[in-house]
């Protein structure tokens, strides 16, 4: 069996506007199985958050595995396979993690918060694929809840007044 190991990217930026991502992918190469497998391991400010695992073979990816990460935990993971695909979440930590769907049952983006709902990483999601957002994007994400939060209070004691 001869493995080739390629280092495709070392510690380039994933988002040109946004140096606080970066990437490290290594490639693996089976010619006895025909089967290629790569790793792509993603940093936010030197904290990985997401590690990125794919099998391919003729061509096809057979598996592609996504664990999710924050301070140092594994936070969830999302398994997809030619004909299925599933998430699981990891009891225990003090973030929670959930995934947005579109109509067609489509994966399109990964949050992860604190139990209390402040977002602290976000993914989207492109043909089964999921990359960090830019920071900037988690920034404006918790504004505009800090804002619904504030205009919920405000609801709330208005109710209480009457």
């Amino acid at each position: 069996m001869r493995v080739i190991i390629l280092f495709l990217l070392s510690y380039a930026s994933v988002l040109g506007a946004d140096n606080s991502i970066q990437i490290i992918s290594s490639t693996k190469t089976n010619t006895e199985t025909a089967s290629i497998y790569s790793k792509d391991v993603f940093t936010r400010d030197g904290q990985t958050n997401l590690v990125r695992r794919t099998k391919t073979k003729a061509g096809v990816v057979q598996l592609r595995i996504h664990r999710f990460y924050h301070g140092g935990l594994l936070v969830g993971d999302f398994v997809s396979m030619s004909n299925s695909s599933g998430f699981t979440t990891e009891a225990g930590t003090p973030y929670s993690m959930s995934f947005e769907f579109d109509a067609s049952k489509t994966v399109k983006s990964a949050v992860i918060g604190t139990k209390d709902g402040v977002v602290v990483d976000v993914f989207n999601c492109t043909n089964g694929i999921f990359s960090p957002v830019e920071s900037s994007i988690i920034t404006k994400v918790n504004s505009a809840g800090s804002q619904v939060q504030e205009v919920m209070q405000e609801l709330s004691e208005k109710r209480k007044e009457k």
